[in-house]
């Protein structure tokens, strides 16, 4: 952005036209499926959008659309904000998103594709900026935030711009400013042995069963006051036949990086214990970093800066599970903020209000700025 007068005092919301272009654009892109691992054509509306804003647009290796200003020299280190393509929803999940008087309701509306349509709304801001002195900013949307995407999207974005810090966008976090990482290990464990009929092969080893126990062992193991959630368990083919095969996908999170780890080892020890004539294998499938970025860290002031401007009142900075986890082994700073109110989350029901976006909106706005004199 360029360098221009800091804001002071309160700044009007966004005006009518630029919320009713979110609400069209959150309806049109909620209606592209986007499963993680199937982005591209999200990802391809969203590309056109930002290229129409006026920006120079590239896909990377891994799927993310990319949009600097005309003329930004790739080399310089820029504030990143980012908005993840992917839903929660599977290929088959019907999308209906509509608008019931001052809310937009569909799967995905505001996790993540209202940011996305915010996303499209300040391109515009930075294209006016180009050429202007101050420090860049990268507009980028995201694979592969969701499930086991583990934020493959956010990583390699990390990995190949440079990045000063990066401030990741979500729908309804309006009311916080997340500025820690709760930690999360996924594990996938298997168990396979020979199968057979349940009444002629009685006594041969299960899959199914040798990983229930193996599963109940997990519980065990973990701590009472740690997270773990058995999310998926898969096992057998029929009812009347022995199983072959049998897999569990297991979360766990915390605050705590070491305790994390040393969680993770206690429940993969568990999981490797199998019944007699059975294979068991445990394999690491996903991890969040923990982490936190400080409370005095320019960023984290400019947000609450931001909010100030706008005439939003200061809010509690907590931790979450969200894209700025992946910058925190980097030392990057990150933050996350949003851009409404809503609720019922990965679920088919979400919805999110519409007045809020006025606000949201003026306040990324009011960040820009303040991350441009930075």
């Amino acid at each position: 952005m360029g360098a221009v007068r800091q804001p002071r005092g309160h700044v009007t919301s966004a005006p009518d036209a630029a919320v009713e272009r979110i609400v069209a654009t959150t309806l049109e892109l909620t209606a592209i499926p986007a499963p993680t691992g199937a982005e591209g054509p999200r990802a391809d509306a969203v590309a056109d959008r930002l290229a129409a804003a006026g920006l120079v647009v590239a896909r990377d290796e891994v799927g993310n659309v990319v949009g600097r200003a005309p003329g930004a020299d790739p080399r310089v280190p820029a504030f990143v904000l980012s908005a993840h393509l992917d839903t929660v929803f599977g290929p088959d999940q019907p999308l209906e998103p509509r608008r019931d008087g001052d809310r937009l309701l569909g799967p995905g509306v505001g996790d993540d594709t209202v940011a996305l349509a915010a996303l499209c709304e300040l391109a515009r801001d930075v294209a006016a900026a180009a050429g202007r002195p101050g420090a860049p900013v990268v507009l980028a949307a995201t694979v592969g935030e969701e499930g086991m995407g583990d934020l493959r999207g956010v990583k390699h974005l990390l990995a190949t711009v440079a990045v000063r810090g990066l401030v990741a966008l979500e729908g309804h976090l309006l009311d916080t400013v997340v500025t820690g990482g709760i930690g999360a290990v996924r594990l996938r464990a298997r168990h396979r042995g020979p199968g057979g009929h349940s009444w002629g092969d009685l006594g041969m080893p299960s899959a199914a069963h040798s990983l229930v126990r193996a599963c109940a062992g997990a519980l065990a193991a973990a701590p009472p006051d740690r997270h773990l959630n058995l999310g998926v368990v898969r096992a057998g083919t029929t009812v009347n036949a022995i199983a072959e095969d049998a897999e569990v996908l297991v979360d766990l999170r915390d605050e705590d990086p070491g305790r994390l780890q040393a969680t993770a080892a206690a429940v993969a020890a568990a999981l490797e214990r199998c019944d007699r004539g059975i294979r068991a294998e445990v394999e690491r499938v996903g991890h969040r970093p923990a982490g936190q970025t400080p409370s005095d860290d320019p960023l984290v002031r400019a947000a609450r800066s931001a909010r100030g401007d706008v005439g939003l009142p200061p809010v509690a900075e907590a931790a979450g599970s969200t894209e700025v986890n992946a910058a925190f082994p980097l030392g990057v700073p990150a933050i996350c903020v949003g851009v409404t109110r809503g609720g019922d989350m990965h679920r088919p029901s979400e919805w999110i209000e519409i007045p809020p976006i006025a606000d949201g909106v003026a306040m990324l706005r009011a960040l820009l700025w303040r991350l441009a004199a930075l």
